[in-house]
């Protein structure tokens, strides 16, 4: 019975729309209408951004510099671990980012711009309240004279668009906002520019001492005494920022407490720009007339 029912089987002629091969699958594909995020733009398709701009980013401690010497952080290090409740929680949050790690495509970044053009989203045309925000992480790098700065230092007090550039590629991204922030509040006291250079690979940390000199020289003069290098992997931090791509510039506006209010990336849109320039507008009328966080 069973091979009657076989030979049965093998002369029996399925209809066209059953078969389901690879090839029938893949024209049905390419026949579905086009995803909702796609509009047409004269010839061209436009995709727009899929992700939503973050509500919230930073840490949640307000940040205090570190100027302890080397011996004086490995004391506190053997000083932490006694420390049960906060060795475990570095612990746990050490196995989540190794986790993270260890399942990142290593050309994830790059498919990344490929498919959204360095542009994950749109930034946010409204600030982060002040008693939802979290506070910018400190950063110890060095200025163009050598010497040991500290991030924090330079941004309590003061309004502040902080740049982050983690490749050459992104320069382009971060100038976009650089540009025209400097045109409107270069000669004002209360508002400034804040640029980190970071490279985060150990080896190429060595060529980028080297060329100090160059990128000196390559940096305007209004923007060198915030110029900041940093010759570290900041990857476990970057994740409190959103910070998942290094091809991607980025760039923050911080209040005179540290907190961060707003973030964009990318190429600017005029959209963007003119909600940088308002918002910075904004949080520096607040503090002027000191009506306290809002």
């Amino acid at each position: 019975m069973a091979a009657r029912a076989l030979a049965a089987l093998g002369h029996t002629r399925l209809p066209l729309r059953q078969i389901t091969t690879p090839l029938a699958i893949s024209a049905r594909t390419f026949a579905t209408a086009p995803p909702k995020n796609v509009e047409k733009d004269g010839k061209n398709d436009k995709i727009e951004p899929k992700r939503q701009p973050p509500t919230v980013l930073g840490v949640k401690e307000r940040p205090i510099p570190d100027r302890n010497s080397w011996t004086g952080r490995q004391k506190q290090k053997l000083q932490d671990l006694t420390n049960y409740e906060k060795a475990f929680a570095s612990h746990a949050e050490e196995r989540r980012y190794l986790v993270e790690e260890a399942t990142k495509s290593y050309f994830a970044d790059a498919h990344d711009m490929r498919k959204h053009g360095g542009k994950l989203f749109e930034a946010s045309n409204k600030l982060i309240r002040a008693e939802k925000a979290l506070y910018m992480p400190d950063f110890e790098g060095r200025n163009f004279s050598k010497e040991t700065v500290h991030t924090t230092d330079k941004l309590a007090g003061k309004i502040t668009l902080m740049s982050f550039v983690l490749a050459q590629y992104a320069e382009q991204h971060v100038n976009s906002f650089i540009n025209p922030f400097m045109k409107e509040f270069k000669d004002r006291e209360d508002v400034q520019l804040v640029e980190l250079n970071v490279q985060e690979n150990f080896l190429k940390q060595y060529l980028m001492k080297a060329l100090v000199g160059t990128i000196r020289r390559n940096t305007p003069v209004e923007r060198q005494d915030n110029y900041v290098l940093l010759y570290k992997d900041i990857s476990r931090v970057r994740r409190y920022l959103g910070m998942t791509n290094q091809y991607i510039g980025y760039v923050f506006l911080v209040d005179e407490n540290c907190k961060i209010r707003w973030t964009a990336h990318g190429v600017a849109t005029e959209h963007e720009i003119a909600n940088m320039v308002g918002m910075t507008k904004f949080l520096a009328e607040k503090k002027t007339i000191g009506n306290g966080e809002k």
